[in-house]
C-alpha cells in the first residue's frame, strides 16, 4: 500500500510539473507579445491552463505506471519460470524445493542432488537466481507462498509469488493474475 501511495504522489508531482511547464510556456508567449503587461485575464488563463494540463496528466502517468508494473511482472515471471526449468533440466526433472518463502536451490550453487553449497566442483549447478527471489512489482514482496494447485484457485495475499511444489509452476500472488 505504501508503494502505491508513493507512486501516486510521484504521478501527481509529474502531472503538476507538466502543468507548470504549460503555464511557463504561456507566460513566455505573453511576454513576447506584450512587454510588462500582465492582467487578471492572463492570470486566470494561466491558472486554468495549469489545472487542465495537470488534471489530464494524472491519468496518463497512472496508465504509464500500471503498464510498467505489468511489463515488469511478465518479465520477472518469465525469468523465474525459465530458471526453474533450467534447474529441472540440470537435476533430472526434480523441481526446486520451497523453504521458508524462498528457493535456496535457486539462489545458491547446487550439486547433482540439489543440495546447496559453495560454487565449485562439488556444486557445479547454479546459482539460477543469484540475487534471490525478485520482488513482485505490484506488492513489493519477494516471499513465495505454497499453492495447493496450479493455476491457483485464489491469491493468498501474503507474498509476491505462489509456487506449486508438485509441478514447479509459479504464479504471481495477485487475484487478477493467477492464470498468467
Amino acid at each position: 500500500m505504501a508503494s502505491e501511495i508513493s507512486a501516486w504522489n510521484l504521478n501527481v508531482l509529474a502531472a503538476v510539473g507538466l502543468g507548470g511547464l504549460a503555464a511557463l510556456a504561456y507566460l513566455v508567449s505573453r511576454a513576447r507579445l506584450r512587454r510588462g503587461e500582465f492582467t487578471l485575464v492572463d492570470t486566470l488563463i494561466l491558472v486554468a491552463t495549469m489545472a487542465i494540463v495537470t488534471a489530464a496528466g494524472i491519468p496518463l502517468f497512472n496508465y504509464a505506471a500500471d503498464r510498467a508494473k505489468a511489463s515488469s511482472l511478465a518479465q520477472l515471471l518469465h525469468t523465474m519460470r525459465v530458471q526453474i526449468e533450467l534447474y529441472k533440466v540440470d537435476h533430472g526433472g526434480e523441481v526446486p524445493l520451497l523453504f521458508e518463502g524462498a528457493f535456496p536451490q535457486l539462489s545458491q550453487a547446487t550439486d547433482t542432488d540439489g543440495t546447496p553449497g559453495p560454487a565449485g566442483k562439488q556444486h557445479p549447478f547454479g546459482p539460477y537466481l543469484p540475487h534471490g527471489i525478485p520482488a513482485n512489482p505490484y506488492t513489493g514482496i519477494s516471499y513465495v507462498a505454497p499453492a495447493d494447485s496450479f493455476p491457483p484457485k485464489s491469491a493468498k495475499g501474503i507474498g509476491g509469488w505462489l509456487y506449486h511444489q508438485e509441478t514447479g509452476h509459479l504464479a504471481p500472488d495477485l487475484k487478477d493474475c493467477l492464470e498468467k
